[in-house]
């Protein structure tokens, strides 16, 4: 099939790796070469073929009506479906038609679906913004390619340090990744992307046209980085706390925090599953008390909102509050205040994450506020997706601030983001003595 590209796509096209991440600015074409790409593999070899996006409106959106829907010669339609966004399309060789290929949109919103086929080829579009990728591509999608030894593109726009990142790295000798600009599409007038420039922020700007590895723009936690994920071998904990988001649909999310003398905070693991019903949660909370080797903890809460929840879980057996939701500031509602509590203690350095809390780690690197939203002052909350951790950890640290007091230094003053009860002092250990029960990882 002959398609127009330009050099930079023709170099993406041409190229033999099986494995192509394709990392570039907005208006750079990648959507359209990858098109081509699929329609060029879907008329050469019978099969079926996908482009995964990350909701199914953005699929119908991208690659249905503004892309397929146009692109693809008559000549090689047999049946368009546009209930299921799928259109079969003619096999040729020597200018016959030998077989029947299908190209079909899917989105990556149940993940479930996309289980047990064998594909011909795969595109994945805008991965950076999807949830759970390690699982979708471990669990769905890699094993797909697998009878076909079928080839796989995937695109994005880079969203901070997250998955898409570490697939861009990837260190495989089937892999080959490739990073362009908006500049690099010579049909894209330049002076446009120069007027984006004067009118976005530096960092948007960079992340979205010129297509670099940033901190993801609009992000609720700035201070959180990768640094603050090592695992830790001289930490001494003097008490356990642990706080839970309860979902079904949604995972419920439950945070392991080691605390040590100096309100220096070490989060050792995590559980973040979905479909649990309080009878499992509690089985599994008992599991990773074991585990650990929890015998109790200082402080163990939950959000206020599922009051049953928390009744039936007491009733089995756990140790578990409501959650109290107070605003520490008059000028801030409860949402912003915790954000802002969470956040003096990732400045301050006072809470560090084992790399095994791989979830948690993720929701940092993708909580944010709708775009143009970064002021706490301001009422809108941030986008509700990717904040069960974070729910779980800011509400476990504000309820903590309730019962803490800012601990000071006597010959300097306060020291930020360092927590401890109001009776203990450094020549009152007595406090401690009972305490040093936690398992030390």
């Amino acid at each position: 099939m002959q398609v127009s590209l330009h050099p930079a796509q023709y170099e993406i096209a041409t190229d033999p790796h099986r494995f192509k991440v394709i990392c570039a600015g907005r208006r750079f074409g990648k959507s359209v070469l990858a098109r081509m790409i699929m329609l060029k593999w879907a008329t050469q070899s019978e099969g079926l073929y996908w482009i995964v996006a990350p909701t199914f409106q953005q699929g119908k959106d991208i690659h249905w009506l503004q892309g397929f829907k146009k692109e693809i010669p008559s000549k090689y339609i047999i049946k368009w479906n546009d209930s299921e966004l799928s259109v079969d399309i003619k096999v040729i060789k020597d200018g016959r038609a030998i077989g029947t290929s299908r190209i079909q949109i899917k989105s990556s919103e149940n993940p479930d679906r996309l289980k047990g086929v064998k594909l011909r080829g795969l595109i994945v579009d805008e991965i950076a913004t999807m949830r759970n990728w390690q699982w979708i591509w471990q669990e769905a999608l890699r094993p797909t390619l697998t009878d076909y030894r079928a080839p796989a593109i995937f695109i994005s726009t880079p969203k901070g340090y997250n998955h898409f990142y570490d697939l861009f790295n990837t260190n495989d000798e089937s892999y080959r990744s490739w990073q362009f600009t908006s500049y690099d599409n010579p049909h894209v007038p330049k002076e446009e992307i120069d007027e984006a420039k004067r009118t976005q922020t530096e960092d948007y700007f960079a992340q979205e046209y010129l297509a670099e590895f940033k901190k993801y723009t609009g992000l609720v936690y700035k201070d959180f980085s990768r640094d603050l994920v090592k695992e830790l071998t001289d930490f001494k904990p003097v008490f356990w706390i642990r706080g839970i988001d309860r979902g079904f649909t949604n995972p419920t999310a439950v945070c392991y925090i080691q605390v040590d003398a100096d309100d220096n905070w070490y989060m050792v693991d995590e559980i973040y599953q979905t479909r649990l019903t309080n009878t499992d949660l509690n089985q599994l909370l008992n599991s990773k008390n074991q585990e650990l080797g929890i015998k109790e903890f200082e402080l163990a809460t939950m959000d206020s909102a599922q009051a049953s929840d928390i009744a039936e879980l007491q009733q089995l057996g756990q140790d578990v509050i409501p959650c109290k939701k107070e605003s520490g500031a008059t000028n801030l509602n409860y949402v912003s205040w915790k954000i802002q509590k969470l956040s003096e203690r990732l400045k301050a350095k006072k809470i560090t994450f084992h790399p095994r809390c791989v979830k948690t780690i993720m929701e940092f690197e993708l909580y944010r506020y709708p775009e143009n939203k970064t002021d706490l002052n301001e009422k809108e909350a941030p986008e509700k997706v990717n904040d069960h951790m974070m729910d779980s950890l800011g509400d476990i640290n504000s309820y903590y601030q309730h019962f803490y007091e800012v601990k000071e230094d006597p010959f300097k003053d306060k020291i930020p983001g360092t927590y401890i009860k109001p009776h203990v002092t450094e020549d009152n250990d007595d406090f401690y003595e009972d305490l040093d029960y936690s398992k030390n990882w």
